[in-house]
């Protein structure tokens, strides 16, 4: 599945991912153990990934307005810069939580599989930050 985000929506998820940043630099939020070091570019694409998939899906998304929320009440969207990259679930994610991982750059997005977080637990690959599982072992969307 393919989303193609506007100049104004990418804009939209670009300040949500701005103010998650900044959170982070107050200690108002945690960073995720990941294998390197977490930037700005991760908090904008990641918020266009996910305002991309509820766009695709024709639901609301409340971007940081709902920060312990779901993405967007149905799934965890968790996006890789890397194109051979896999999904990464996390080991206090719960198991009964589904995942979906998407990939590509602003304004272009693509949903390339799920699971859920048991199931990631089991297929994964064990890392210092998680379990990161290889696209090929994702249900197809």
């Amino acid at each position: 599945m393919e989303v193609s985000l506007t100049p104004q929506e990418i804009h939209l998820a670009a300040m949500h991912g701005l103010t998650r940043r900044i959170d982070k630099h107050k200690g108002l939020r945690g960073d995720r153990i990941q294998k390197e070091r977490s930037t700005w570019d991760n908090e904008i694409e990641g918020a266009c990934a996910e305002l991309a998939w509820c766009k695709a899906r024709g639901i609301y998304w409340a971007g940081v307005a709902d920060i312990r929320s779901k993405d967007n009440r149905e799934v965890e969207i968790r996006w890789t810069k890397h194109e051979h990259g896999g999904l990464i679930v996390y080991p206090h994610d719960k198991d009964e939580s589904i995942f979906v991982l998407a990939k590509g750059f602003a304004p272009d997005f693509r949903f390339v599989g799920w699971l859920t977080g048991a199931r990631g637990k089991e297929l994964g690959e064990k890392t210092a930050f998680g379990y990161l599982v290889p696209e090929d072992k994702l249900n197809s969307m």
